[in-house]
């Protein structure tokens, strides 16, 4: 009853209401995901001059910037073309904020948001009916993806705040929306040794056909499922992960675990449902319907299959348009295969922030898979269970690894690990603690780095 009453009722007026139209958008992006490439192509190129045009119309940063440089929208003829419009950065975002909002904003149906924050302030954002609409038909195609349909049960394992300092009517408002939604939701930020255990105990007794949440907070119930030996007394058909960067080590633990297939996806606060895992194993297909990504060198030129800095366009939202903007994230576009399910772009992987990068003795720069691909070769020899680590940098050339664990390590392996690690660095420190630190957002960062 509950399925009926999201897929059939539930979600449909959230689309009246919003002046949304998610479900009929949905249907249309599971037909555009088998278009050919050149069709796609020219219907994203096609959304991508229709945003510019207005915004060189009613939004004064653009304006203003096509102004200065004295481009025109009809310079714009194609993709190759995009070099002309130069990159947002976040701090120029943050600083012009007001400036991104469009003169002709409507009064209803905006939404009004922050990002996280975790690479400096928040930066506060509005988005249009439009772009909700594309990111959430974007999402429940996902679900298709993964054999999930509209109304089936979620758990979301979630940050939320405390109950305690919520008025009544609140904490019955969000009930009431978990059940018309058929949803529950087990707050990842108060996740411990003590906790845990009733957090299985609600997956268990509501035995939904997805759980979605942080990657952190699955690692935290995976590893403890592992030391307890436990596992849930139903097989969900997926489970999805977001907001830190996967690494394989992880993936493994928690399908293992889980005993089920896990599914990355990638977006930010900008612009969300920017790609998502298929569960064929190739990477994350881009939603070209709604969004333009590039992937830049440090000279500012586009990548075809090398790692660099990832720059999107959100082309549906009119509210507040982010036109080539750099998030601060890194990834790297996949080889093309035959065995793709969809004609989308694909990515290969999202390594993490730009930001989060250690430098080593020599001057190179690495994200966190390389202490990763350290770490499986010395499991080798030593089998441990661990469940997190983490990379602490202020100097370059120097670094403190941290590591999760509740009992301490042997002697051996510590030994193993610091002198693998000053091949590396000049200095290097091996803390353990039972548990890692959050920042400040409530998510886990593998890299953190203050140089």
């Amino acid at each position: 009853m509950r399925k009926f009453i999201a897929k059939n009722i539930a979600y449909p007026l959230q689309d009246h209401f919003n002046n949304t139209t998610i479900c009929k958008t949905h249907q249309w992006l599971m037909e555009t995901q088998t278009w050919p490439e050149s069709r796609l192509l020219d219907y994203q190129f096609a959304k991508f001059k229709k945003i510019i045009e207005h915004a060189a119309r009613n939004v004064p940063y653009y304006d203003n910037l096509f102004s200065a440089i004295k481009l025109k929208p009809s310079d714009i003829r194609h993709f190759d073309d995009l070099h002309k419009i130069p990159v947002l950065t976040k701090d120029i975002a943050r600083k012009e904020s007001h400036q991104l909002i469009a003169r002709n904003l409507p009064k209803k149906y905006i939404h009004k948001g922050v990002t996280g924050g975790t690479t400096g302030p928040p930066l506060k954002l509005l988005r249009d009916a439009g772009d909700l609409t594309y990111t959430w038909a974007a999402f429940f195609r996902w679900y298709n993806w993964m054999g999930i349909e509209i109304g089936d049960r979620v758990s979301k394992i979630w940050g939320a705040p405390t109950v305690l300092s919520m008025p009544f009517k609140k904490q019955f408002s969000i009930a009431f929306k978990n059940w018309y939604y058929n949803r529950n939701v087990i707050n990842s930020f108060g996740l411990n040794d003590q906790t845990i255990p009733e957090a299985i105990r609600k997956l268990n007794d509501f035995k939904p056909k997805l759980i979605r949440g942080y990657l952190s907070a699955f690692i935290q119930i995976a590893a403890y499922m592992q030391e307890h030996n436990l596992k849930l007394n139903f097989i969900p058909q997926a489970v999805s992960t977001t907001t830190e960067t996967l690494m394989e080590p992880f993936r493994r633990l928690v399908e293992q675990q889980f005993q089920a297939k896990l599914h990355d996806q990638y977006g930010c606060g900008e612009c969300n449902s920017i790609a998502f895992e298929a569960g064929d194993g190739l990477g994350l297909y881009v939603t070209a319907e709604h969004v333009k990504l590039e992937i830049l060198n440090n000279e500012g030129v586009n990548e075809t299959q090398q790692e660099g800095r990832i720059v999107i366009t959100n082309l549906d939202n009119y509210a507040m348009p982010f036109i080539r903007y750099e998030n601060g994230d890194s990834g790297q576009f996949a080889k093309e295969s035959k065995a793709k399910r969809f004609n989308l772009p694909l990515l290969k992987c999202v390594s993490g922030r730009t930001a989060d990068t250690i430098t080593l003795a020599n001057g190179n720069k690495v994200h966190g898979v390389f202490f990763t691909d350290i770490l499986n070769e010395l499991y080798e020899k030593f089998p441990l269970n661990l469940s997190r680590f983490q990379v602490y940098q202020q100097v370059p050339g120097s670094v403190e690894f941290r590591m999760e664990s509740k009992t301490p390590l042997p002697k051996e392996f510590h030994m193993l690990l610091e002198k693998t690690l000053y091949r590396f660095f000049n200095n290097v420190t091996i803390a353990t603690m039972e548990t890692l630190p959050m920042d400040n957002s409530g998510k886990f960062r593998y890299v953190l780095s203050e140089k």
